[in-house]
């Protein structure tokens, strides 16, 4: 895995995004020669033209990336690629248009952005046709050979061969002594001191320990002679944190809190850098949505009787309990009976037009007014109410130390797991939470900002 700004980005997903943004480039300059070509003149030049063509990649890889254009369904299947594209397509061809608008010098006509796009979409459908068909992620797949065969080893070789992204290739599975063998491929070493010649004679760029519980016959000087040898040598759960961006609660301990690299929270510029970004994007924000805004007020209003906004009290920085505004999706006695309860799947109290903001997300939008008032942050852990908190932090062991960081609109958990309505699905968002409170940076923000454009245009688990 490669560390960029503390968040670990798949190799393999990298250069799939470099081999796309130099197909995007390619295709800006190909609309160019066939349009001009068409009509027989000699096009523009200097750095004007340049400037105009970089714009195109600069904004369609962003937006392919916001839709979900690199997550493992995408990467494996297709059909979800082929409209994860097409609405990218739609997207940046619309903001390419409004800078055209807006900057009439830029040579990159309306038939040259058609073209483009068009061409955009061939290339890069076809491109990754050829990834998925001819498994090309072996050339950058790591061999590993996983030390240990019992059930975390078993789940551990099955999300290798089913997630592409992870970039492995394992050559062998060795047992270890005492251990349930439940992987019937797995090497059985007569001297298991000799692994770290067995990993040399493999090939081994990597070891991965996978053993189920506290494995006292772990052979640590094969172990330490694999690691001065060159071959990296990972836990399993620290592997999991990397690939698949959580933190195991199973591993999570005070000591590891505070010895790991990791839960620094940013220093002072990159904090005031934050508020700023959620100053400047919760304005553009407000003013962007303001017409739905009021089209949703006037729609609740008429078709529910109550308030249109619902202000409900929920825990932030450092504890602190803050009013949270969102457009009123419920009943007005939806907790008729005094005590808060989780969201259902379809959810009888939801209202008709409370159904429809929910899944798109518009309930949310007057928690922008939290963002500037300065009790939220755009990006951050969910807040939740005070009730819950105080019984999740019963249940779920760190669940505080969620509370380092402000609240935000949107999360890592939020992007990556689907709604939590239950105290197992508040641990697992919390597993989520962690790690970006681990990895936390400004420009993990800006990948979780843009990523939520595909949380809202294919929403799953809404409730």
């Amino acid at each position: 895995m490669v560390r960029i700004f503390r968040h670990y980005v798949s190799p393999l997903k990298l250069t799939l995004a470099a081999v796309d943004s130099f197909l995007v480039f390619g295709a800006v300059n190909l609309a160019e020669h066939i349009r001009y070509g068409l009509i027989d003149i000699q096009g523009p030049s200097g750095y004007i033209v340049w400037i105009a063509r970089l714009l195109v990649p600069i904004i369609f890889m962003p937006v392919l990336l916001g839709v979900g254009g690199y997550q493992p369904d995408a990467m494996r299947d297709l059909r979800v690629f082929a409209v994860r594209i097409a609405v990218a397509i739609v997207i940046s061809g619309t903001v390419l248009s409004a800078l055209m608008f807006l900057f009439p010098s830029l040579p990159l006509w309306r038939s040259i952005l058609v073209l483009t796009m068009t061409l955009t979409g061939l290339g890069l459908v076809a491109s990754h046709y050829l990834f998925i068909l001819t498994g090309s992620d072996q050339l950058l797949s790591r061999r590993v050979i996983i030390l240990g065969a019992g059930h975390k080893a078993r789940d551990l070789l099955d999300y290798a061969d089913t997630a592409r992204e992870a970039g492995l290739n394992v050559v062998d599975v060795v047992a270890l002594p005492g251990e349930e063998t439940l992987v019937k491929s797995a090497v059985i070493l007569e001297n298991l001191n000799n692994f770290d010649a067995f990993a040399f004679q493999q090939g081994a760029e990597m070891v991965l320990v996978s053993a189920d519980g506290d494995h006292p016959d772990l052979p640590l000087e094969a172990l330490i002679a694999c690691k001065l040898g060159g071959i990296e040598v990972k836990e399993r759960r620290a592997f999991y944190e990397q690939v698949r961006g959580y933190v195991s609660l199973e591993s999570v301990k005070a000591e590891w809190i505070i010895f790991s690299e990791g839960f620094k929270g940013g220093n002072g510029i990159e904090r005031a850098a934050k508020r700023f970004l959620d100053i400047l994007v919760g304005i553009i924000s407000l003013i962007l949505s303001l017409p739905i805004m009021l089209v949703t007020a006037l729609a609740i209003k008429l078709t529910s009787r109550g308030p249109v906004f619902y202000r409900q009290e929920r825990v932030g920085l450092h504890g602190q309990v803050f009013r949270l505004f969102k457009f009123r999706s419920m009943r007005v006695d939806a907790e008729k009976e005094g005590q808060p309860q989780w969201a259902q799947h379809k959810d009888p109290r939801v209202t008709k037009v409370g159904a429809f903001i929910r899944r798109t997300r518009i309930d949310e939008l007057p928690q922008i007014l939290n963002v500037l008032s300065g009790n939220m942050s755009f990006v951050g852990p969910r807040p939740e109410r005070p009730y819950f908190v105080e019984q999740l932090e019963k249940e779920i062991p760190f669940y505080r130390e969620r509370h380092c960081l402000k609240p935000g609109i949107t999360g890592w958990a939020q992007i990556q797991y689907p709604y939590g309505a239950s105290v197992d699905d508040a641990r697992r968002k919390l597993e989520y939470d962690l790690y970006y409170i681990k990895n936390y940076s400004l420009f993990l923000d800006l990948l979780i900002i843009l990523q939520t454009a595909r949380v809202i245009l294919f929403p799953i688990g809404v409730r």
